[in-house]
């Protein structure tokens, strides 16, 4: 009987501690927007998830989103242009992306030795 109640007693302050711990991560991440911008990108960075196969082109930080842009291998063998993004969007809201990046002339500004060859990579984006 001694022993179901400490295991109980064991089970309720793991429980516990676990919710509390969950419930300042929660308070941490709202309470995000009101920290310097120097120390955001750093915690977007921690979130991002892990980082896409192929060359990694650089991270740019862009309507409170913090982006990753990679190059990677297509379905048929070409190069695809693709942003990791944290928070994360799905692909209609990244091909969105990509269009007001190219659209915009931010790919000059962003990567201006590639920027013809990541307009190149992204025309997927501007399909469908």
């Amino acid at each position: 009987m001694r022993e179901s109640e400490d295991f109980h007693k064991t089970w309720r302050i793991c429980v516990g501690t676990f919710l509390s711990v969950v419930g300042i991560v929660l308070i941490g991440i709202g309470g995000c927007e009101m920290l310097d911008d120097r120390v955001r990108p750093v915690m977007y960075e921690a979130y991002i998830p892990a980082r896409a196969k192929g060359k990694f082109l650089g991270k740019f930080r862009m309507n409170g989103y913090f982006f990753e842009a990679y190059e990677r291998d297509g379905e048929n063998g070409s190069k695809q242009f693709r942003l990791l993004s944290s928070p994360k969007l799905d692909s209609e809201r990244e091909a969105a992306c990509i269009r007001y990046l190219v659209n915009e002339g931010l790919i000059d500004e962003l990567w201006p030795q590639m920027s013809q060859k990541i307009k190149e990579e992204a025309a997927w984006a501007f399909q469908g």
